[in-house]
């Protein structure tokens, strides 16, 4: 099973939208850190509809320890700054796609230690500085599906 890891997500419809497609797509969902509104929000519960129930997921306080754990090898880590574009990288059944918060990414000083594992959804704009943080998971994660079901 595929794990999107949302890492201090902050907008509750995001986090909503991203937890009904990984019920969609039975997607394990782990949410991570410190995020910006309660777990039970009405907001989050909006987005989610009546979905939650059908959701995968786990939330983990500790980011730091989060991260350490990751098997790197199996963790693709999307932002705006990665090297490598997110379709050449290659994704298997057990891989964690990791998303950073909608404000601040997941941080250029963890990324550097990770940077060969960091991908990127281009973007022709350049006064776009990035995509909506539900938009780029559904676009990392369908990925994810066609290449595993090819």
């Amino acid at each position: 099973m595929l794990t999107v890891a949302l890492i201090d997500p902050q907008i509750p419809p995001n986090t909503g939208n991203i937890a009904r497609l990984c019920g969609a797509t039975n997607t394990h969902l782990d949410i991570v850190g410190s995020i910006g509104f309660s777990l039970d929000d009405k907001h989050l519960k909006r987005a989610g509809l009546d979905y939650w129930e059908y959701v995968s997921w786990t939330y983990h306080a500790d980011k730091w320890g989060y991260l350490s754990e990751l098997d790197q090898d199996r963790s693709h880590f999307f932002s705006s700054k990665g090297p490598i574009v997110y379709t050449d990288r290659r994704y298997q059944s057990d891989d964690v796609l990791v998303f950073g918060s909608e404000t601040t990414g997941i941080g250029l000083d963890y990324l550097q230690t990770v940077w060969s594992n960091c991908c990127t959804i281009p973007m022709s704009n350049p006064y776009i500085r990035s995509l909506n943080l539900a938009t780029s998971v559904g676009i990392g994660l369908y990925e994810a599906i066609r290449q595993i079901n090819s």
